[in-house]
């Protein structure tokens, strides 16, 4: 099996797997070519556990400003970045970011709420440790 052609991506900082942080760092990670993705995160914290997302998992971003209703998503919020899955219900102008762990409970943002809100990219991949 011949090995894939490879390219580096940025690692742009941590995404929170619980409440928003933010973090820069300078470090690049490789990933086959035929995968779209713009960047990465590192994900802290357990709140994407059932979607497969664990403490210390990189998972690459496609950058887009919007996603479908249920896909797993990097939101900038206040300029801090979480990860979680996202839904979006236009005619009553709401946001819902689900956690995939029954601990957390999702953030809901209305109205003007939504101005400090921005979707970064939906998530394509993860790199994960074998635990």
């Amino acid at each position: 099996m011949p090995i894939p052609e490879m390219r580096k991506v940025p690692l742009v900082g941590a995404v929170a797997c619980g409440e928003p942080i933010y973090r820069e760092e300078d470090e690049w990670i490789s990933l086959p070519t035929e995968i779209k993705a713009d960047f990465c995160l590192r994900c802290e914290g357990d709140s994407m556990i059932n979607a497969g997302i664990n403490d210390g998992d990189i998972v690459f971003i496609r950058s887009c400003p919007e996603v479908e209703n249920g896909q797993i998503a990097a939101v900038s919020i206040d300029n801090e970045v979480t990860l979680k899955r996202v839904y979006y219900y236009p005619e009553k102008n709401k946001l819902v970011l689900n956690p995939e762990n029954p601990a957390y409970e999702p953030f809901v943002f209305v109205n003007e709420e939504l101005n400090d809100i921005r979707i970064l990219g939906r998530a394509v991949i993860l790199l994960s440790e074998i635990r």
